[in-house]
């Protein structure tokens, strides 16, 4: 089995090749990922952070660390954006029920092969798979009747 990259490492190495700064303000935002639930909101991440990195350092942070390929940003139908990390978790897809906003995981690999394999048909270069659903869940369902 192949060892996961240290993120740490693939962050320095991002920074150097964009010939950007290592602070102490985005080592700390990338430490505090680790201590945040799967999907997060950036105010969550501030608040691991703050008062020493400002609110501005933590949305440039993320950018960078999106661009570095650690977190990816995904959309849960709110008017607010959430995160993940990419590091240290299973590749997976996403159920998003559009009354409560709950959100279920689930595992993608034969979907990922099935879109690796259109893309190569294509040669077309994937960079990422993402896989969400969206619909009603049970709980919601039996709220608020079968015609839903």
């Amino acid at each position: 089995m192949e060892r996961e990259a240290d993120p740490r490492e693939v962050f320095l190495s991002f920074l150097q090749r964009e010939g950007l700064n290592v602070t102490r303000s985005r080592l700390a935002v990338l430490e505090a990922l680790a201590h945040l639930p799967k999907h997060f909101e950036a105010a969550e991440l501030w608040g691991l952070v703050r008062p020493r990195v400002s609110a501005a350092t933590v949305y440039r942070t993320l950018e960078l660390l999106q661009r570095a390929g650690l977190v990816r940003k995904v959309e849960f139908g709110e008017a607010h954006a959430h995160y993940e990390r990419t590091f240290g978790r299973e590749d997976h897809g996403h159920l998003v029920c559009r009354r409560c906003g709950r959100v279920w995981e689930f595992p993608t690999e034969a979907s990922r092969r099935a879109v690796e394999e259109a893309a190569q048909e294509q040669g077309f270069f994937l960079k990422e798979v993402v896989i969400q659903g969206y619909g009603v869940c049970a709980g919601c369902r039996a709220r608020e009747g079968p015609g839903v």
